[in-house]
């Protein structure tokens, strides 16, 4: 019952009021929310489609969160957040924005390759699952060290979402040595594996695939997060259950929330 990752309509893509999102979360007896809403700086480099994207106001996205945390006190806990879209072009853009800002969680997502939005068919022009994958995952690589801090890695699968392959999956043994290189550089620098499920089209309850958790594991990684990525309110908290039952059968107790950008175990043998 604790969400770190749901958008509202402070995101572009988003149509859902933040007290809407918050009343359905207290309807469903969740203890904590984040509002993570998009800060898409990746969108404004190379050839993006997406470079007259509405951006996030930051300021307001701050204030009106703050504003709902404190409306809605004693009934949920509201944590304020971001989703940096990383690109190497961008990372100036985050330093320079994020300094100073009250957050208490920051998510470090890649959307964007080499200008590009995997989510749309663009992306995987003239190439096939192996270079689009690679492609990807070589991004997601780079940004485990980011120039900005961040507390989670996000949706690490994002590219299969609208792959247009008949097999979409994204196993460890296909992509094993760099998976390998990403998931140690994940508990080397100690951020949360987020658990999303947002699964839409993708042969799997949430995202990394069920092999890549596996393998984070076997690695010693134990630091996870869930979000549903929610942006409407029938998918918020979305497969809390699902994510909570497969942890406890692989001996993991604890997820994570933040707050004021510290890590707070939750047991989930107590819940």
């Amino acid at each position: 019952m604790f969400d770190c990752h749901v958008h509202c309509s402070h995101s572009v893509d988003s149509p859902t009021l933040i007290d809407d999102m918050v009343n359905v979360a207290i309807s469903k007896g969740m203890k904590y929310i984040a509002f993570t809403d998009h800060l898409d700086r990746d969108y404004l480099y190379g050839i993006s489609i997406n470079k007259n994207i509405k951006q996030l106001d930051l300021p307001f996205h701050i204030t009106d969160t703050l504003r709902a945390k404190q409306k809605y006190a004693g009934q949920i806990e509201i944590a304020c957040g971001v989703e940096c879209g990383y690109s190497k072009m961008a990372e100036e853009d985050y330093l320079q924005m994020l300094n100073g800002c009250n957050l208490d969680i920051i998510l470090n997502s890649v959307h964007s390759v080499n200008g590009l939005d995997c989510y749309h068919s663009e992306y995987f022009d003239g190439k096939d699952k192996r270079v689009a994958y690679e492609k990807y995952l070589i991004a997601v690589m780079d940004s485990i060290n980011a120039k900005y801090d961040y507390d989670v890695i996000t949706h690490l699968g994002y590219v299969c979402r609208k792959a247009p392959f008949d097999n979409r999956d994204m196993n460890y043994s296909e992509f094993a040595d760099i998976i390998d290189e990403i998931l140690k550089g994940i508990i080397l620098k100690n951020v949360s594996l987020e658990f999303n499920s947002h699964n839409r089209g993708t042969n799997t309850p949430f995202l990394p695939y069920l092999s890549i958790v596996d393998r984070y594991i076997e690695l010693g990684g134990n630091q996870f997060t869930f979000g549903s990525d929610a942006h409407r309110i029938d998918r918020v908290n979305d497969k809390f259950e699902v994510v909570k039952d497969y942890l406890l059968a692989k001996g993991q107790k604890y997820i994570n929330i933040y707050r004021q950008r510290q890590k707070v175990k939750i047991d989930l043998t107590k819940i």
